[in-house]
């Protein structure tokens, strides 16, 4: 499986992961602004989490390449499981330990899986002990909650982020970094090294009328900021996520 991307040339090439989509008409707006990937959380924690049958016909409406699926697995067999079923070659793994890594990368070697795999990880040095047990093409750099990575919303502090991202760069392994936590149109704005530093930047509560309900006039806004709106027209206030 190839990395997510090369190189950037401009800062429109970083790439755009809009994530827990929840409604099919969120998801079509996202890949028609040209988001890079899409992210569909299948974590009952999360009150963006879809059923396997949500997930199938959120699935059915996207390119596959842009299917990312969100995990945070009790179990590796899970994780084959469900990339089984789906047929989805991009996986995203949450909260996951070093022997729940080396579990997952038996798994998926036995059943003959070679999938996309970005690992996330709170901001914290020894957190990427994990990236020495599983071959993974990104990293995620996410707040944490309890143990468990993803799903508070809360923003990294830049330094802190920035800081992060030259530790995982100049790990052996060397694979691409993503940001998520709270991002939104105001954090690219106010913080445009990000466009130049990372490889993927994650929005999913910073563009959110609700957990799980897309701000399509948000969308658009960041979208358009990014300098990529698929040649769509911006939505009125009538269509914004929360009102649609």
């Amino acid at each position: 499986m190839n990395s997510l991307n090369s190189s950037h040339e401009s800062l429109a090439d970083v790439l755009v992961k809009i994530c827990g989509i929840k409604r099919p008409e969120d998801a079509i707006l996202a890949d028609k602004l040209g988001a890079d990937l899409l992210g569909l959380i299948h974590i009952e924690r999360s009150p963006r989490h879809l059923t396997g049958r949500e997930l199938e016909d959120i699935l059915s409406l996207i390119p596959p390449e842009k299917a990312v699926i969100v995990l945070e697995p009790s179990d590796p067999v899970e994780v084959a499981e469900v990339i089984e079923r789906t047929g989805v070659e991009r996986i995203q793994l949450h909260s996951i330990s070093c022997e729940d890594a080396r579990g997952i990368k038996r798994v998926l070697t036995e059943n003959g899986f070679n999938p996309g795999i970005t690992v996330a990880v709170p901001p914290e040095p020894g957190a990427l002990d994990v990236l020495d047990h599983i071959p993974c093409s990104c990293v995620m750099l996410d707040s944490s909650s309890g143990g468990r990575t993803g799903g508070t919303g809360r923003m990294i502090p830049p330094d802190l982020a920035l800081g992060m991202l030259r530790l995982i760069r100049s790990h052996e392994s060397a694979p691409e970094v993503a940001l998520a936590g709270g991002l939104g149109p105001s954090t690219v704005r106010l913080n445009p090294e990000y466009l130049l530093e990372f490889d993927c930047l994650d929005f999913n509560s910073g563009i959110e009328a609700a957990p799980g309900i897309k701000d399509h006039a948000m969308m658009f806004e960041l979208m358009e900021y990014m300098g990529r709106t698929g040649g769509l027209q911006k939505p009125s206030r009538l269509q914004r996520g929360e009102l649609s």
